[in-house]
């Protein structure tokens, strides 16, 4: 049931240390669970004074000096969804798995040292960090930022296509589709699978409407971890592919994240893994509609687990109307 404050506190979703093309997944899951659970929710390039203004992490010293100037002159606080696998564990900072200044073929060691020195600077202008579903996990994060809460956003519902769309679409040119960055691993493992089955691969950055083009013209999405020793599977990739009705096969992951439960995982240390492969293409809207299922069951457990933290907003929305009466 909506409460008064969320009928009456608009929720924004300030777009503006991104290229809008480069979050669509991320946006398009708060908008599905906010609108959700109750609230107004907006999305722009500016911040709004009459609203609870919300931020996804990335920041860079122009970028972060703009929120901080934002923050100081209107008085208020942000919310920032996390984005990157960040964990503080034995006294030391971990970005992506790995002890910070780590080298890299997916984000240079400068670029993770900056974004992480830059978040640092916008700490005291944060409500609150949000989480999308469980990850990342951000182990020990409060020992790292003391005083910012983590609270989670869990999986939004979303309506499966149904059976008779699944067999009438006659647009299937490819077996896979893989739409992400090609690092060096996953171009090894592209390159495992040329001859056998057919991939399209854009290899550059496209547009969410090419790529959900593409998952609707393959039977199967894949996804590959950017190293060797790349621990978690691409949930918004899994996320998006449900929502063109194909199911997600990850190639050499073994996640027990929440998403792995409407993800096919493969060890490809064992002989057969191509033939396994083969059979999940073959029966791709099955393997598909048990995603679905499985997904559904997943957000609905997950959601008991972790109720979506209407607390928060309720309070922030508390402290900001006061403060402007």
């Amino acid at each position: 049931m909506t409460s008064n404050l969320q009928a009456n506190s608009t929720v924004h979703l300030w777009i503006y240390n991104h290229p809008f093309h480069g979050v669509t997944d991320q946006i398009e899951y708060f908008l599905m669970i906010m609108r959700q659970n109750g609230y107004q929710v907006s999305v722009g390039n500016q911040p709004r004074i009459d609203a609870l203004n919300v931020v996804i992490e990335n920041f860079s010293e122009s970028t972060s000096e703009i929120l901080i100037n934002f923050c100081r002159t209107s008085g208020k606080r942000v919310g920032v969804i996390m984005t990157e696998h960040l964990d503080f564990i034995g006294e030391q900072i971990y970005i992506h798995g790995d002890p910070l200044w780590n080298d890299n073929d997916y984000m240079h060691p400068a670029t993770q040292v900056a974004r992480i020195k830059n978040l640092m600077d916008c700490v005291q202008f944060i409500q609150c960090f949000f989480v999308l579903g469980d990850l990342p996990e951000l182990l020990n994060i409060n020992e790292m930022l003391p005083g910012v809460a983590v609270r989670t956003l869990p999986f939004p519902k979303f309506q499966p296509l149904s059976t008779n769309a699944l067999i009438q679409d006659n647009n299937l040119t490819a077996d896979m589709v893989f739409a992400g960055v090609v690092t060096s691993y996953r171009a090894d493992l592209l390159g495992q699978l040329e001859g056998q089955m057919s991939v399209t691969c854009p290899g550059t950055f496209v547009s969410r409407r090419v790529r959900d083009n593409l998952s609707r013209s393959a039977k199967i999405v894949l996804n590959i971890p950017q190293r060797k020793d790349w621990k978690w599977l691409s949930l918004m990739r899994v996320m998006a592919a449900l929502r063109c009705g194909r199911a997600t096969v990850s190639l050499g992951t073994s996640d027990n994240s929440k998403i792995s439960a409407c993800c096919t995982q493969l060890d490809i240390t064992q002989a057969d893994w191509l033939d396994s492969l083969r059979e999940y293409v073959s029966h791709w809207d099955t393997t598909y509609q048990h995603a679905f299922e499985n997904y559904e069951a997943m957000a609905i457990a997950f959601e008991q687990e972790k109720p979506f933290p209407s607390d928060i907003f309720e309070y922030w929305a508390v402290i900001e109307q006061f403060h402007f009466k």
